[in-house]
């Protein structure tokens, strides 16, 4: 059975529009984050630790991604913005502070929600109809020409880069701790 969980989240993962990937990631640390706090609850510090840890290698994949020749100024303030969290959830692990995870979580939240909006606002491209041709002006000798092929759809690349694969953070990674990373 877990074999073919995996199977299916595999194929999840590579079917998944960017979009849909960020929206997974966002909500996969804040999911880490709130478990992170339950543990805090429980004096469970073994596994608080490495809870804060897989959202922190979400936030930094995330950071990864970020393209800033296309992203800009917006690049530039969400590079702010995860290094802002990950430092905030440093702290938060060693001093023990849940109401700095939940200050962490209401950003993951706030951003993942932006996204999901915009997401949600851009209607889908339809497939581009061929351009007609024009009527030849008079009657007279035609030269066969091949059609021309339809142009390329152009992927639309926003703030972040190339389209991410899950896989292990580096080789013999523990069990679940996988993030986003770059083919290549």
């Amino acid at each position: 059975m877990l074999k073919a969980a995996k199977a299916y989240f595999q194929t999840q993962v590579t079917t998944t529009t960017q979009a849909d990937l960020l929206i997974l990631l966002y909500d996969g640390a804040i999911k880490y984050l709130n478990q992170a706090k339950a543990c805090m609850a429980e004096r469970d510090y073994a596994n608080k630790g490495m809870l804060i840890s897989r959202a922190m290698d979400v936030i930094s994949e995330l950071d990864e991604s970020l393209n800033p020749e296309k992203g800009g100024e917006l690049a530039a303030n969400l590079h702010q913005l995860y290094f802002y969290c990950n430092t905030r959830l440093l702290r938060a692990n060693m001093e023990m502070r849940p109401e700095v995870i939940d200050e962490v979580v209401r950003i993951l939240d706030s951003l993942r929600d932006a996204f999901s909006r915009i997401k949600n606002a851009v209607p889908e491209t339809p497939a581009e109809a061929p351009a007609p041709r024009p009527e030849p002006a008079a009657p007279g000798p035609r030269a066969e020409t091949a059609p021309e092929p339809p142009a390329p759809r152009a992927q639309p690349q926003g703030t972040y880069g190339p389209k991410a694969v899950l896989r292990p953070a580096h080789k013999g990674a523990m069990p679940g701790t996988y993030g986003p990373s770059r083919q290549g």
